[in-house]
């Protein structure tokens, strides 16, 4: 493990109850001592266990708003994870840059998850939740808010600054985007159906995307009545993301990630290290998750899809 040279403002944050992520004020504070690591809860960031070096790295990238929201999305049965430098890095290769569209449709289903009865009002308070939105700050949140609320997807409260409610064309956004698969319980899954594969995918891909909370399509293994080519590419429509193993270097894999590409969803990027040399190079550009076993491929795989896409709405299922 790397370290890289502590500045002082993380030192200062040492001797302050204050989040080495945000630098805001935490609510517990718990560090040893002589210890590097913090220990503790923040109102933005969640449960936060890291090392100072490493939150410190996110910082000094401008990113460390990418790592709150990573700890805010992870499911809340999930204990803290001891993040490292090699952990920050893998969690922002791993998280797109989201426009300032894609937020605001974000910004509109985390409200609309966060409202309890249609009417009431979010339970989304920008100062603490800005982090579930993948925003940098609360005033980038409450501009989020501010342009749905223009927009007449929301009714902003004037008296409380970031506060809304959802509004009928606010629904019907998101029944649009849900049409568009983009909020669909289903994961696709292109790849060879060798049965030198099978284990690849019993083993990890169905599992990491099944404790994720979606469920895995994969189209060898539906009955159906449909021909092929129009079964795959309603399945791939009607699907939020996929997940595409290129081992073997099958033309229908690249097929497939091409066509959930252009429906500008995410394409998770798989192959067996050995072969990841054979991936043709117009794909070669992505950040594959290049497994060596498939108990790696399954922790790889289930941390991208909970870092990109969230915790599914099968999770209460599998619990």
């Amino acid at each position: 493990m790397s370290k890289i040279q502590i500045s002082s403002k993380t030192h200062d944050m040492v001797n302050n109850p204050s989040c080495p992520i945000c630098t805001k004020p935490a609510q517990v504070y718990r560090r040893k001592e002589g210890s590097d690591v913090f220990e503790g809860t923040c109102p933005r960031c969640g449960d936060v266990c890291i090392f100072l070096y490493a939150a410190d790295l996110a910082r000094r990238q401008g990113k460390a708003h990418i790592i709150s929201a990573w700890l805010r999305r992870r499911p809340d049965n999930e204990p803290p994870m001891l993040i490292t430098d090699e952990g920050v890095q893998r969690i922002l290769r791993d998280i797109p840059e989201y426009s300032v569209l894609e937020k605001l449709d974000i910004t509109l289903s985390v409200i609309s998850s966060r409202t309890d009865e249609p009417g009431q009002n979010a339970r989304f308070l920008v100062g603490p939740d800005y982090p579930l939105i993948y925003a940098k700050s609360q005033d980038e949140a409450a501009f989020y808010i501010r342009e749905l609320a223009s927009m007449g997807y929301l009714d902003e409260q004037p008296a409380l600054v970031g506060v809304a409610k959802m509004l009928t064309r606010g629904y019907q956004r998101l029944l649009e985007i849900n049409r568009a698969g983009r909020q669909s319980s289903f994961a696709f899954v292109a790849m060879w159906f060798d049965p030198s594969m099978n284990e690849v995918y019993d083993e990890a891909i169905e599992p990491a995307v099944r404790e994720s909370g979606y469920k895995s399509v994969r189209i060898d293994r539906i009955q159906h009545a449909n021909r092929i080519d129009d079964e795959i590419i309603g399945r791939i429509k009607g699907s939020r993301f996929m997940v595409a193993d290129f081992t073997g270097q099958r033309a229908g894999v690249y097929f497939e990630a091409g066509l959930m590409s252009g429906l500008g969803r995410t394409v998770i990027w798989m192959c067996r290290k050995q072969e990841l040399k054979e991936v043709h190079f117009d794909a070669r550009q992505y950040n594959f998750i290049d497994y060596e076993n498939v108990a790696e491929a399954k922790k790889r795989l289930y941390d991208r899809i909970i870092a990109i896409e969230g915790q599914g709405p099968e999770s209460q299922a599998t619990q």
